[in-house]
């Protein structure tokens, strides 16, 4: 993209809908002092795919272990709010696709999905900053390639000529997105999670996950811990980003960070194992 395509193609994300009034009210609810389980029950429940996920989810090896959970009130007590919120917005994102994805977006779920898992690992063995919690370094994870998605679906066709030039070429997705549309899926993602207002660390994670430097101090920890786990999942190739390339370590992760090999690989291990219940999660 030239200058100008750059100013349409920010203009297009910022006439881009706000989070769905369903979503809106999910947070409104999990970060009111007043909240509790009944009433988000109730918003829930308008939302069978929503409701169907979190169930799948309290209910599955994935998350801990296998229950028997029918009631989403019981469900939400459970997971509680924060993983409630974070999971009504990765629905949200995931399942806003009408038309023909370019990708394949239930290996890209998974791949979503094991970014998380893994950050929030790896999130436990290093000293975050206190103002990132568990929730947070999940939603990071979860959320951190939402670009690719904004591209897929309202750049459809432009999106279709990346994936082709990645088959072709075997190239990096970011690499492709940068010849093709002149600005890769961190960026792209940055504005979009910037008009919905995604807390600060998240909008960062997904602005800079290939770019810790270009964060801002407090939150460089962050970005190295969604760029180390990104690698892990591609490494094992659980799910796809989009492409089989690896990416390359952050060499800065690793010496600044402490994203090494002896803190990654047996969290890698532990993921590995539990590749079949991520696949059951995202296939129902």
């Amino acid at each position: 993209m030239e200058k100008m395509e750059r100013r349409i193609f920010i203009q297009k994300v910022n006439n881009l809908p706000t989070l769905p009034t369903i979503i809106q009210k999910i947070i409104e609810i999990t970060e009111s002092p007043n909240g509790n389980a009944s009433t988000l029950g109730k918003v829930l429940s308008k939302d069978p795919s929503i409701s169907s996920i979190i169930l799948r989810l309290v209910n599955s090896a994935f998350y801990g272990k296998v229950r028997n959970i029918s009631s989403i009130n019981h469900a939400t007590v459970i997971l509680g709010f924060a993983m409630v919120k974070t999971i009504a917005m990765g629905v949200s994102v995931f399942q806003s696709n009408s038309g023909t994805s370019s990708f394949d977006r239930q290996r890209f779920w998974i791949h979503s999905l094991g970014v998380a898992s893994l950050a929030k690992t790896l999130s436990k063995k290093v000293n975050m900053p206190k103002h990132i919690d568990s929730d947070t370094v999940f939603l990071s994870g979860l959320l951190h390639d939402l670009g690719k998605v904004i591209f897929d679906n309202y750049f459809n066709e432009e999106y279709t000529e990346v994936v082709a030039l990645v088959k072709k070429e075997n190239v990096w997705i970011g690499e492709a997105e940068r010849r093709v549309l002149g600005m890769d899926h961190a960026e792209a993602g940055y504005h979009l999670a910037r008009k919905w207002q995604f807390p600060g660390p998240v909008v960062e994670a997904i602005q800079f996950h290939h770019n810790i430097t270009g964060a801002t101090e407090q939150n460089r920890l962050l970005c190295a811990v969604i760029q180390a786990a990104d690698y892990g999942c591609r490494k094992i190739q659980l799910g796809s980003g989009g492409d089989m390339a690896e990416i390359e370590r952050d060499p800065i992760a690793v010496a600044n960070y402490g994203m090494t090999d002896e803190l990654l690989e047996p969290a890698l291990e532990e993921l590995d194992q539990h590749r079949g219940d991520f696949e059951a999660f995202v296939t129902g």
